[in-house]
């Protein structure tokens, strides 16, 4: 049985997860996480095969958590990295990830997943280290999350007609109702996706989640703009100088992205 935990801060994709992963008869889904602290906290004496963990977490983020549990405890799991390709993806090379799964997750895909673990587990059960060179591993991940980046474009909606605009158009896009709407330069579009929907097909790591009812191109980013209470506001690349917020627990992660 394959013994794995969950972390994740939004409860809609941890569900998706779990829900997938108890279709195997062989894996057992022993806990979830919502924060990088809770999982740290709850995997101090968890006995479990695998951590599914997604990189960006409302308060750490998920490379650091998983160098906490590989060289803090006794008995580390095996990471799997479940998360959107950005460039934080990078520094999952430098740990012992044995793969990187992107959002929205599909049966197809997951399947190869955990038909890695079970070899990764078997070999480690024989006491055989896994012969995999830091190079090949490192070819490995990139091509697996490669073949995983969501497509750069995007269909809208327009006077009734159904267009595909190139992801980099993008200035921004916020929820208005259920369903998320797409600024460019000089357009908007509506779509038929949900926000989250839309954030997992946006190419990493251009776009970021700044505030639960927005996302922004950070190339389209001119200006950064202090507001109240710890937040700041994004001044975007076009002709409205349209202003986008930040909510205070992204505000650290968009600084770090921008350079500040």
């Amino acid at each position: 049985m394959l013994k794995v935990f969950i972390v994740d801060d939004e409860m809609p994709s941890r569900a998706e997860l779990r829900y997938l992963l108890e279709q195997y008869a062989d894996v057992q889904v022993v806990g979830e996480a919502g924060s990088g602290r809770e999982a740290l906290e709850r995997l101090q004496d968890a006995e479990l095969d695998a951590v599914f963990l997604d990189i960006h977490l409302h308060d750490s983020d998920g490379v650091e958590v998983a160098n906490e549990l590989l060289t803090t405890l006794a008995k580390p799991p095996i990471i799997i990295f479940a998360s959107a390709y950005d460039a934080h993806a990078v520094r999952a090379f430098e740990l012992e990830a044995v793969d990187y799964i992107v959002k929205p997750f599909s049966e197809q895909r997951l399947d190869k997943t955990v038909c890695r673990l079970r070899k990764y587990k078997a070999k480690l059960a024989t006491a055989v280290e896994p012969a995999v060179g830091i190079e090949q591993r490192i070819a490995s991940l990139l091509q697996n999350m490669l073949q995983d980046q969501p497509p750069r474009r995007i269909p809208v909606e327009k006077n009734g007609k159904i267009m595909l605009i190139d992801a980099d158009e993008i200035v921004y896009a916020t929820v208005e109702g259920r369903y998320a709407t797409i600024f460019t330069d000089q357009q908007q579009y509506f779509t038929s996706f949900t926000l989250q929907e839309l954030e997992s097909r946006l190419p990493m790591p251009h776009f970021i989640r700044t505030h639960r009812a927005y996302i922004v191109n950070l190339n389209k980013t001119v200006e950064l703009v202090p507001w109240f209470k710890g937040t700041v506001h994004l001044v975007m690349e076009d002709q409205r100088n349209s202003e986008v917020p930040v909510s205070r627990n992204a505000v650290k992660e968009v600084k770090k992205r921008l350079g500040f």
